[in-house]
């Protein structure tokens, strides 16, 4: 090789400005993980009545249905979401406007993009259009057209309350602590016993909230030296649990699905071993991080956002326009597969490229990584 030539591997590192991530290179590899599991969601839901053409009760059933069970990535991307938003608020010091500012341009140019022509061709009314644009749920009963939309309004509502509890209250030393947190976790949570925000919102909410209090340990450091080294085996027990939690998803679903705190149990599991996943790759001695650190992972993570947008409105849609006229069966499932991931990873490269590098490269720190001990 000649010096000085420039490899692939530096080229897809440069085009998703991997050299700018921070130390904490697996979290790419972990948005990557999560929306493999959403993407396979929508996917897999398409054929479940079907049975994606297998016996039913067979154990490939049983697999898919597993594969299916991914409902879990989008708590995985809340956690994450926790955790860096309360790691940039402490490096950035913004103030509550400027930090909703930030959050704003970071998610609406791709997000209008790919919902303007959902809008255009659907939207009957102008409180239709708005909670599709705006996505803060302001009309009760509105219809959203992008079946990932409920999850940036929860995202949304997090951003206000992180700005009010990690910038305004900031300023009193025990908004800061412990205690507070403690507080602020049990009120949101006590709000599941009421169902003012019906029988599914809260535990999913909790991710976030759970996040950053992975981000406070974290960068604690009284608390995280002590704690730290026995974190680095956390994932050996969460990873099994995960997965046997996924599988008894696959008869049980529908006891979960209508029993409020079954659901939250679920749900309570899967941000616990998360929890762990990142704690044991925030040691830095992790078996796990070759895996979330290997390239094409993080490539999928990168674009996860554009990816996450665009994947059931129109890469697995636009896909099975395709693949309809050959029938049906398992070939055909497969087909409609590889080319729904070939559009969504399509498509949300280009909007990668044009609506969220300039965000990354008008950010004068890089991408919100975790603060230095």
């Amino acid at each position: 090789m000649q010096e000085g030539r420039v490899t692939l591997g530096q080229r897809l590192d440069s085009f998703f400005l991997h050299h700018n991530q921070g130390r904490f290179t697996a979290m790419d590899g972990l948005r990557g993980w999560a929306l493999f599991m959403i993407f396979n969601v929508h996917f897999f839901g398409f054929y479940e009545s079907r049975h994606y053409f297998l016996t039913p009760g067979s154990l490939a059933h049983r697999f898919l249905s597993m594969v299916n069970a991914g409902h879990p990535g989008v708590d995985l991307f809340f956690v994450l979401s926790g955790f860096l938003i309360y790691t940039t608020i402490q490096r950035k010091h913004y103030t509550f406007w400027r930090f909703l500012g930030a959050r704003y341009w970071r998610l609406f140019p791709a997000l209008w993009v790919v919902n303007l022509p959902l809008v255009a061709l659907l939207a009957k009314d102008l409180p239709t259009a708005i909670d599709n644009l705006l996505l803060l749920g302001i009309f009760p009963g509105t219809e959203l057209f992008n079946t990932v939309e409920w999850a940036l309004t929860l995202q949304l509502y997090f951003y206000i309350l992180a700005g009010i509890w990690l910038v305004v209250l900031a300023r009193y030393r025990f908004c800061r602590g412990w205690g507070f947190y403690a507080l602020l976790a049990a009120a949101i949570y006590a709000q599941h016993a009421t169902g003012i925000f019906g029988p599914s919102a809260v535990p999913r909410f909790m991710s976030l909230i759970w996040g950053a209090g992975l981000a406070k340990l974290y960068a604690t450091p009284a608390l995280w030296e002590r704690i730290k080294p026995r974190l680095a085996w956390a994932w050996l027990p969460a990873l099994p649990l995960f997965y046997a939690a996924r599988w008894y998803w696959t008869y049980q679903a529908g006891a979960i699905i209508h029993t409020p705190w079954k659901w939250a149990a679920y749900f309570s599991v899967m941000d616990l071993c998360f929890l762990l996943i990142i704690a044991s790759l925030l040691t830095g001695a992790s078996r796990l991080q070759g895996w979330f650190n290997w390239r094409p992972i993080r490539i999928l993570g990168t674009v996860s956002y554009s990816a996450f947008l665009i994947h059931g409105v129109w890469g697995i849609a636009l896909a099975e326009l395709v693949v309809h006229p050959l029938g049906e069966g398992l070939g055909v499932l497969a087909l409609h597969y590889l080319l729904s991931w070939g559009i969504t990873l399509l498509t949300a490269m280009l909007l990668f490229h044009y609506l969220e590098k300039p965000y990354f490269r008008g950010s004068a720190q890089g991408r919100p990584v975790p603060a230095q001990n």
